[in-house]
């Protein structure tokens, strides 16, 4: 510690020169935490996924609605031990510009079949099912806007009301709250009763839903699932495709290519250019400093101690920028929930991104803490 106002003198001795090498370390590292912390955040969601549980939507368009009589003849296939289902759609709320997900739904079906998702007590989830249009709304959304339990909400939504003079306002009453345990951020989604969203639109958008997720008895026969669902709805007027949870990310994310590949080579290529230009700057700091290396020298210091401060005064730089550049992408990862899904940057993200902060430094100041080791103290003062 009694070295770190001589390493702080150091770093500010051109104070442009530094904020120039902090503004590029945070900006790699904001970059590197957003590309990594959405590859990360993909693979963490896709490790997570369950392989008895399949989803049937339509096969022209995912969230196409379908016939609510449908379901009653996926639940007599052989090997189908649960069944829940969905009619989604979008909403807003006052004049937030971000919409968000409202599902109406059973929860008797639903809460089961997405329990790690879902965590709800029973005093609540007792009132959603006494309440005909209470809702379930997640910890995180309630904290949003700042909602309490007992409290009515009104949100707006295109899907139009039938008896009341064709409002697009959907009120409700919140009667509890859900917590999502392995992914706290996550619990954002409103959650209705199917029989108060039916019976409240108008008649062309009754009895439908957009996505239905049944859970299988034998998770080793999922293919043989998936080809006995479709072909009981083949060549009828709603075909139907089903996937299992691996198989639905992995088709929502196929827009976005190789998405590994991609983000290492962006990450690659901006810390290679990141490792000259941080040497590049130190090198000629300490060119310029060259007579003060000797003075200190002259009066004790080390070679070795020497070359330890100019290491120490890189890794400042480099883990500091670190630090906010991964702030920053923890921020800015979230705002992208409404297209990506994902909300949080893997801890695995942070461990790795703050070795390469530590490497960064270590490259970067490689040469100008060589050239201080080596530096004599009769050339350097003489000029040479």
């Amino acid at each position: 510690m009694k070295y770190l106002p001589l390493i702080w003198s150091g770093l500010w001795r051109k104070r442009g020169r530094s904020v120039l090498i902090l503004l590029q370390v945070i900006i790699a590292f904001t970059l590197f935490g957003v590309l990594q912390g959405l590859n990360s955040g993909v693979q963490q969601v896709m490790a997570e996924t369950h392989a008895d549980r399949l989803y049937v939507s339509n096969r022209l368009r995912l969230g196409t609605p379908m016939p609510f009589a449908m379901l009653a003849k996926l639940q007599t296939i052989p090997g189908v031990v649960a069944l829940s289902y969905r009619f989604q759609f979008g909403t807003t709320y006052q004049n937030d510009p971000q919409g968000f997900a409202v599902i109406a739904t059973d929860v008797d079906s639903f809460i089961p079949m997405f329990a790690e998702q879902f965590k709800v007590t029973p005093a609540h989830l007792q009132a959603m099912k006494d309440t005909r249009d209470g809702a379930l709304v997640g910890v995180e959304r309630m904290r949003q806007f700042g909602w309490k339990v007992g409290q009515r909400v009104t949100v707006q939504s295109t899907m139009v009301q039938t008896g009341r003079e064709g409002t697009r306002d959907w009120p409700f009453d919140i009667v509890g709250t859900y917590e999502n345990p392995q992914h706290p951020e996550a619990a954002t989604a409103i959650l209705l009763n199917y029989r108060y969203v039916n019976e409240a639109v108008v008649k062309p958008t009754r009895d439908i839903f957009n996505v239905a997720t049944v859970r299988i008895a034998d998770q080793r026969r999922t293919a043989d699932m998936e080809q006995a669902i479709d072909a009981m709805f083949a060549n009828s007027p709603n075909e139907t495709l089903t996937q299992s949870e691996h198989e639905l990310i992995e088709s929502q994310l196929s827009n976005l290519g190789d998405l590994g590949t991609v983000v290492h080579r962006i990450t690659a290529a901006t810390f290679f250019v990141l490792l000259f230009a941080t040497g590049a700057l130190m090198m000629q700091s300490i060119r310029e400093r060259t007579p003060e290396i000797a003075v200190l020298k002259t009066m004790g210091y080390s070679d070795k101690l020497v070359m330890a401060l100019i290491l120490c005064e890189t890794a400042l730089l480099c883990v500091g920028g670190a630090a906010v550049g991964l702030g920053i992408a923890s921020r800015i990862l979230p705002l992208a929930r409404a297209y990506i899904g994902i909300t949080w940057i893997p801890g695995i993200v942070y461990v790795v991104g703050f070795a390469c902060a530590l490497l960064l430094a270590l490259g970067s100041g490689a040469i100008p803490a060589w050239r201080g080791l080596r530096l004599k103290i009769v050339d350097a003062l003489a000029g040479r």
